[in-house]
């Protein structure tokens, strides 16, 4: 089949021409992703999979995407691929930031079962205004920066400053007291 017939193929919803589709670009796909997707991006070969699955998938729903007078359908396929594997990386990245940035309040969280409560409480007391106020909305009441944003008023600069000097302040309280905080 051409490249015209695959797209009219598809535009009908031909089934077949998908299968056949797949026959023909499966193997290129998925040199194409493993490229960007492999074991030193933490990728293994579910995602390979996933992500070429998801190019076809995407290519049965949106056919019109492909436009024969820009290229050949194999180079509109690897081009999708490639564009969908560095999405799938900058979400994955995306993803670690969030856990490194959620990773104080799992490290607090680990804290408190390994030190007494209260003297953890009255640690965070010491600490001055706003700094204490913000860290309590965010570690005890668990809501994120935009949420105490929203509620406090104070900038996001402000927020982030203050939760990065306040986890600071209270490391160096408990190592003089003998334990470890983050």
């Amino acid at each position: 089949m051409t490249d015209e017939e695959y797209l009219t193929s598809l535009l009908n919803k031909d089934e077949e021409a998908l299968g056949q589709l797949m026959d023909t670009y499966t193997k290129l796909l998925w040199a194409v992703g493993s490229k960007y997707l492999n074991h030193q991006q933490g990728m293994g070969i579910q995602d390979i999979e996933e992500l070429v699955s998801d190019v076809f998938i995407r290519l049965w729903k949106n056919p019109k995407g492909f436009d024969p007078s820009k290229g050949t359908l194999k180079t509109y396929l690897c081009m999708m691929t490639r564009s969908m594997a560095l999405n799938k990386l900058k979400q994955v990245a995306k993803d670690v930031t969030v856990e490194l940035d959620d990773s104080i309040t799992a490290t607090l969280t680990k804290e408190e079962s390994n030190m007494d409560w209260q003297a953890f409480y009255q640690a965070v007391m010491t600490l001055e205004e706003p700094m204490r106020e913000i860290i309590i909305k965010r570690y005890f009441y668990e809501m994120k920066p935009k949420e105490i944003q929203e509620k406090t008023g104070y900038d996001s600069k402000l927020i982030d400053n203050k939760l990065y000097q306040g986890k600071k302040q209270l490391q160096k309280q408990f190592k003089e007291l003998g334990g470890e905080l983050g």
